[in-house]
């Protein structure tokens, strides 16, 4: 067992509203994570490539001008997961920051005789 929550599968002969819907929970999650991540929280990814593969398995199945429909909302999605991963980037760069940033202090304290500082909650602001 991976602990990943096992991957939804859509049948082969999926009709384009369940792949409409998936696809709007798929969009809704991201949007979810970024709200998270903005607020400072964690977020779990875990299972969303498989969740967009079903998808995709899908629209190959269907008519081309069919998936094609659906064209202008994946490529929206391609553009919020492309945002996501720009701010899971930027909150990894501020944390490494922000932990450098205490173990100075704590090298600093030590060498004075002082208490160390613990460090900040992950996934919390930088305090800038």
């Amino acid at each position: 067992m991976t602990g990943r929550p096992p991957a939804p599968t859509l049948p082969d002969s999926a009709d384009m509203q369940a792949i409409e819907g998936e696809l709007e929970g798929i969009v809704l999650a991201v949007a979810d994570a970024q709200v998270a991540l903005a607020g400072g929280g964690v977020i779990d990814l875990a299972g969303l490539d498989d969740r967009i593969a079903a998808i995709c398995a899908a629209l190959e199945t269907r008519p081309p001008e069919a998936a094609r429909a659906l064209l202008p909302r994946l490529l929206a999605l391609v553009e919020d997961l492309n945002g996501l991963s720009a701010a899971c980037d930027k909150v990894r760069a501020d944390t490494s920051i922000e932990l450098e940033r205490v173990a100075t202090r704590n090298r600093a304290s030590l060498a004075y005789g002082r208490k160390p500082e613990p460090p900040p909650p992950l996934g919390g602001p930088t305090g800038e």
